[in-house]
């Protein structure tokens, strides 16, 4: 496998997808070992009136030792979406784009997400937003069982231009909130701010 690895996540931070629009593919790893330290699979960061807002997405447990991600499920627990939807509109409700995505992220965010496996659900989720970036790596996925070890670094370090938002944070400009503040706030110029980072570019495989 020669693609570079990126573990599947929810709604990713900006700094995940500024490392994955500079490669010429990459291959996101469904078959990563599962290991509930790993939040990001189904957690993800927005700000909000009084703070950070963390979305999580509830799961089923694997029962197996040797259990991946591609194992794991979407719960119903709590009506999750609603909770998701309605932070996601009071935080960018007032955005230039939101108005223009969010159906998009209702056909995927909502109680038919309950019962699937949480690969197939992040995975939905990532082709959604890489079509609305305009990214153009190809992206594969593998359900090859792997180790965290495995997979390539996201620039965790990753300084994001600074942009229009309605909510300015710290964590935009380290890239580690979610990349739907980028998205909801510039639209298809987010692209553009997520090639232009201070750290030299990748070069394409």
């Amino acid at each position: 496998m020669n693609a570079p690895l990126y573990p599947p996540q929810y709604c990713a931070p900006a700094a995940y997808y500024a490392s994955m629009a500079r490669r010429g593919e990459a291959c996101i790893a469904d078959g990563l070992r599962y290991d509930k330290r790993f939040k990001s699979t189904h957690r993800c960061l927005i700000p909000g009136n009084h703070g950070m807002i963390m979305l999580t997405v509830p799961t089923v447990k694997p029962h197996r030792a040797d259990a991946t991600w591609a194992d794991v499920e979407v719960s119903d627990h709590g009506s999750w979406w609603s909770e998701h939807l309605t932070a996601m509109e009071s935080t960018y409700g007032r955005t230039p784009y939101f108005e223009f995505y969010i159906d998009d992220f209702r056909q995927i965010i909502g109680p038919q997400a309950v019962g699937r496996r949480l690969t197939d659900f992040d995975g939905d989720l990532d082709t959604l937003i890489r079509r609305l970036l305009g990214i153009s790596t190809e992206v594969s996925h593998s359900a090859e069982p792997l180790h965290p070890g495995s997979l390539c670094e996201h620039t965790p370090d990753l300084t994001i231009g600074q942009y229009w938002q309605i909510r300015p944070t710290e964590q935009s400009v380290t890239g580690q909130i979610s990349v739907l503040d980028l998205l909801f706030c510039l639209g298809p110029e987010a692209l553009t701010l997520l090639l232009d980072t201070s750290r030299s570019p990748i070069q394409s495989r």
